[in-house]
């Protein structure tokens, strides 16, 4: 790979070591499609413990605490968005013609809350970005790419020297006037929206859509679309009528039907497991850490155009209303979902065992010697993954010292006319009931909708590309491609960004981001911790979360889940 020199861009998640000039972004318009009415707002029972203030973390040993600044004041008004002209389309249920929504990029510096030396009070400093970047100089920023003319509809980082992009086009919209084709019904007799057929079939179409649009620069990688997974956040707006009406967007995709089968990696370069949803969701923390760096600019605006605000009970940033996370996948998670047809009672789903890819081969954990995982990597499957998630949240350790849990509403599985059910109970019932009371605050035991969606892209994968996998996330200018197998960049991605070809999903750069972010959220006492390992334990409450999951596994018969610590004691 030739280096990459005298370039200039605008990224979120500066990379100092390979900067690349930015292409501007021409998606291509999608069917446009009329839109069930949405229903009541679906709502959930959060479970807290008896003693809450048992979870009540300080700022030193739970979740970082964000102060609000009195410039910053959180301003996005979901029932009064600004409406701004564009060609792409924006999912309705009711809206007027098309629209171009232009934001300009600001923000040399970002206005930073930190704490005085008697530790009671704060302060705000100026801080400028090229200050950071100095001291990320390291080589160890393992950050791809970002898209000057990015196709996100919310501001973005800019660097000094660096021109703010004069337009940033939104995606996967489709806005459609159903108050002049179809008569207004009655809301309250239909279902939420990612209840709806309308749902299931847009999710796929703007997924599909989507992986295309990525690939049109290289389609020598269009057959790794067998195997592909889309995260999509729903906006509830209004239109210019004032109606309400959904906003689709694709933040997060990953393909890919392989975990590596090396020995294990003890730097956080390699990345272990290329399974679509999986990899998918690695992308997603990428696209969360680059909304907090939206929500610590100096201006106001990029803070606006943040999925992010401050919580008035807990120290942690949640999601603005009316904003909610959906997956996408045109294959069935691995393990115990895709073996439902073991079950044999009707809550034999409850005592499947957890599975692990060991040897390129789905393996029972009883079958696995402990030796041979202490060694070798070994990946738990997508389907035990998606079951943790659906109580611990998608955010993992890092990121739940700025964000509250983060839950997948809906899942759309891609050509499953018969699973839908089987895989809905494996995952939302298997790990049993009348525990959720132990919950802390804030976290849940939380159900995922599944529906049956349209299959896109081959159903097998080519020889050619089966050791492949493919992510991006909003705002990076290029798909990068891995050798699953192996876990690290394959000569030819179009995006090449960490040094010796470590993927900007990788532990190490995701470490960087939230050292980043640590940074500019002026939590000081998170940098001085010396490992991955130990910011990663001192998610206490997550931690906490995560062990209660543990422990109803095994309380069901279905296994240990596999620690990872040998490979998490790495530093910056």
């Amino acid at each position: 790979m030739q280096p990459v020199s005298g370039r200039e861009k605008t990224e979120m998640l500066p990379n100092p070591t390979i900067p690349s000039i930015h292409q501007p972004h021409h998606p291509s318009p999608l069917e446009r499609m009329a839109m069930p009415q949405k229903e009541k707002e679906h709502h959930g029972c959060l479970k807290s413990m008896a003693d809450q203030d048992t979870f009540k973390c300080s700022p030193r040993r739970g979740a970082a605490s964000f102060q609000s600044l009195p410039d910053f004041e959180p301003s996005l008004h979901l029932q009064h968005p600004q409406v701004h002209l564009t060609d792409d389309a924006l999912s309705c249920s009711s809206a007027a013609a098309g629209m171009r929504k232009n934001l300009r990029t600001s923000g040399d510096q970002v206005k930073e809350a930190l704490p005085s030396e008697g530790g009671t009070r704060l302060r705000t400093e100026e801080t400028s970005i090229p200050k950071l970047k100095d001291e990320l100089d390291s080589g160890d920023v393992l950050l791809g790419d970002e898209d000057e003319v990015s196709d996100d509809d919310a501001a973005v980082l800019s660097l000094p020297g660096v021109s703010p992009a004069e337009s940033v086009p939104s995606d996967e919209e489709l806005l459609l006037d159903q108050k002049k084709e179809l008569k207004i019904s009655d809301r309250s007799s239909k279902n939420e929206v990612w209840q709806t057929e309308w749902h299931k079939n847009h999710m796929a179409a703007i997924s599909s859509e989507k992986f295309d649009s990525l690939l049109k620069m290289c389609p020598d990688f269009q057959g790794c679309k067998s195997h592909m997974a889309a995260f999509v956040l729903i906006r509830e707006v209004l239109d210019t009528a004032g109606h309400p009406c959904e906003h689709y967007k694709v933040v997060a995709m990953g393909a890919g039907r392989l975990s590596c089968n090396k020995w294990l990696c003890y730097n956080g370069t390699m990345i272990h497991d290329c399974h679509a949803i999986v990899i998918a969701r690695r992308a997603l923390l990428r696209f969360l850490y680059k909304q907090l760096l939206l929500f610590f600019d100096a201006d106001p605006k990029a803070k606006e155009n943040c999925i992010f605000e401050s919580s008035s009970d807990s120290h942690q940033l949640q999601l603005k209303p009316k904003i909610t996370l959906h997956l996408y996948t045109n294959q069935c998670p691995e393990g115990a979902a895709k073996n439902f047809y073991f079950k044999g009672s009707a809550n034999t789903w409850t005592s499947m065992k957890l599975q692990y890819h060991a040897k390129s081969l789905l393996v029972p954990v009883a079958y696995l010697d402990p030796s041979f995982w202490g060694a070798k990597v070994c990946c738990m499957s997508g389907s035990d993954k998606l079951c943790c998630w659906t109580v611990t949240g998608v955010q993992g350790a890092l990121l739940s010292h700025f964000i509250q849990p983060l839950y997948i509403t809906s899942m759309v599985l891609g050509g499953q006319k018969v699973l839908n059910k089987e895989v809905s109970d494996i995952t939302n019932k298997r790990l049993g009931d009348r525990w959720e009371d132990l919950l802390p605050p804030s976290y849940k035991k939380h159900k995922i909708f599944f529906l049956c969606g349209d299959q896109v892209g081959p159903v097998v994968t080519s020889l050619q590309h089966d050791n492949l996998s493919i992510n991006w996330c909003h705002g990076d200018k290029d798909i990068e491609v891995l050798d699953s197998t192996k876990g690290f960049i394959i000569d030819g991605s179009p995006s090449v960004s960490g040094p010796g070809f470590s993927s900007r999903l990788c532990k190490r750069a995701l470490y960087s981001c939230f050292r980043l972010v640590a940074q500019l959220g002026g939590h000081s006492y998170l940098l001085d911790l010396p490992t991955y390992h130990s910011i990663k334990v001192e998610a206490i409450v997550y931690q906490t979360v995560k062990d209660l999951v543990k422990q109803q596994f095994l309380s069901e018969h279905a296994g240990p889940w596999n620690s990872k610590k040998l490979v998490d004691c790495f530093s910056a």
